[in-house]
């Protein structure tokens, strides 16, 4: 069935059928109806190449996020992909997933191969970009700013991109959460364990982390490794290295960091949660229900992105939007720490 038989059958011109179902504005409310109705009895379906060049766009929006291995085990990184995915979904639009691990040259232009992020975005294969867990200096930002399409930085640093449209969680409230624990527990130290590349989420937790030591009087021991289970778990055994009694709190910047730390312990006389205290970003079904289970640090990231697409759609339609650029933490306590002599009975 074709756009002529819906037409012929209504007596009205493929124009008007064509405009009809495209939703234009200047086609009456009963037209559209008729022809809707006209085009469900048929069973027509409107080939979508055609109708995305006859409206400009490509009724799509790239999520351009880490591919490395592992990536999607990260329940954050996952829980933003999925809170992008089933907005756009609702949007009745597509989601282009992109990878962009491909190295900084690749990714800006330099390096000799098109990556699928800037084919994206040369060919207008999308209409804007959700960019995922950037980077300080991020590489994937010109290509947009050039490009001149709408897109939204998710789980960066909102204080130092004022001019750009970026969504993260309050780092600073996090840091004052922890430490205000800490201190509350009785301890007087503590150390962060967190990925040694640049992304901007980890700089802004490593960052509020220090100032808000020195606020609660505790001293502070940051401690970089590669993001991931083995990166935290290797960090993890270095700070065991220089003590032989139990370490002072843990606190793990990613949660797949925090699993890998876990690991690290299991391996140990000290018992989390009596001997040394654990605390984690990010939660993920194996700290939920782990013994013991590990008190986190919650972002509401499957919001956050749902926000972004919202910020999206509206920059593709040119409507104003207020965009909430930070967003409040909570941390979940759970069993994992306890004062530096062991858990008190009446807090467990």
């Amino acid at each position: 069935m074709s756009l002529r038989s819906i037409a012929a059958n209504l007596g009205l011109s493929v124009t008007t059928v064509s405009r009809a179902l495209a939703d234009y504005a200047d086609v009456a409310e009963e037209t559209r109806r008729r022809v809707k109705a006209e085009a469900e009895r048929i069973g027509y379906v409107p080939n979508a190449t055609a109708r995305r060049l006859q409206k400009g766009r490509a009724d799509a929006i790239g999520v351009a996020a880490p591919s490395g291995f592992g990536a999607f085990e990260d329940s954050h990184l996952s829980s933003g992909f999925v809170g992008a995915w089933t907005r756009l979904t609702e949007f009745d639009q597509d989601l282009v997933l992109l990878p962009t691990d491909e190295g900084r040259a690749g990714i800006s232009g330099t390096g000799p191969p098109l990556t699928p992020f800037r084919r994206a975005i040369e060919e207008r294969r999308v209409d804007g970009m959700l960019i995922m867990r950037p980077r300080r200096d991020d590489p994937r930002i010109e290509p947009m700013l050039r490009a001149g399409l709408p897109f939204v930085l998710l789980d960066a640093d909102p204080d130092r991109r004022p001019e750009l449209p970026a969504i993260g969680s309050d780092a600073s409230e996090a840091a004052r959460l922890i430490c205000e624990r800490l201190t509350g527990l009785g301890h007087d130290r503590f150390v962060a364990i967190g990925p040694e590349e640049d992304f901007e989420f980890s700089e802004a937790r490593f960052e509020g982390l220090a100032t808000q030591a020195v606020r609660h009087g505790l001293d502070f021991t940051p401690v970089r490794a590669p993001i991931g289970e083995s990166g935290g778990r290797h960090a993890t055994e270095r700070v065991l290295e220089r003590r032989h009694h139990p370490p002072p709190p843990l606190v793990y910047l990613t949660n797949r960091m925090t699993v890998g730390g876990l690991t690290a312990l299991a391996h140990t006389p000290w018992v989390i949660g009596r001997h040394v205290s654990v605390i984690g970003f990010g939660d993920s079904p194996a700290l939920r229900h782990g013994l013991p289970a590990t008190t986190v640090m919650q972002s509401p990231i499957f919001e956050m992105a749902r926000h972004a697409i919202d910020a999206l759609m509206a920059m593709r339609e040119g409507r104003r939007f207020e965009l909430v650029r930070r967003w409040t933490p909570t941390l979940e306590l759970r069993r994992s720490d306890a004062p530096p002599d062991g858990p008190h009975r009446d807090e467990r």
